[in-house]
């Protein structure tokens, strides 16, 4: 079966978004498209099968880095309360966009 590529323009800030989001998952922006065009509201279609192969949040890059910040945080102490990070991320691409929270003491 031959594939046909083709080109869509988005904006940047929904370009990046597309990305970061295909990233986090561990597959690629055309990938995650067709995703969306399969419905399940944009979730993969197989979490267990994610886990069972170390893709997405189960890479080993991911693991690794959630273990060196949660160690980080048990050493410290410091976060950011998620009430906070919920208010920040709400306000992007709105006129009050905030500046991003910063870790403290908690």
């Amino acid at each position: 079966m031959s594939v046909k590529s083709r080109t869509i323009e988005v904006d940047s800030e929904t370009a990046k978004a597309l990305e970061a989001e295909a990233a986090a998952r561990g597959i690629s922006v055309p990938e995650l498209l067709q995703e969306f065009t399969k419905g399940g509201e944009g979730r993969p279609p197989d979490l267990e099968a994610m886990r069972a192969a170390g893709r997405g949040p189960w890479s080993p890059e991911i693991l690794a880095e959630d273990a060196r910040r949660l160690a980080e945080f048990e050493r410290n102490g410091e976060g950011i309360p998620w009430l906070e990070v919920n208010a920040w991320i709400r306000s992007w691409g709105t006129p009050g966009e905030t500046r991003p929270p910063r870790p403290r003491k908690l």
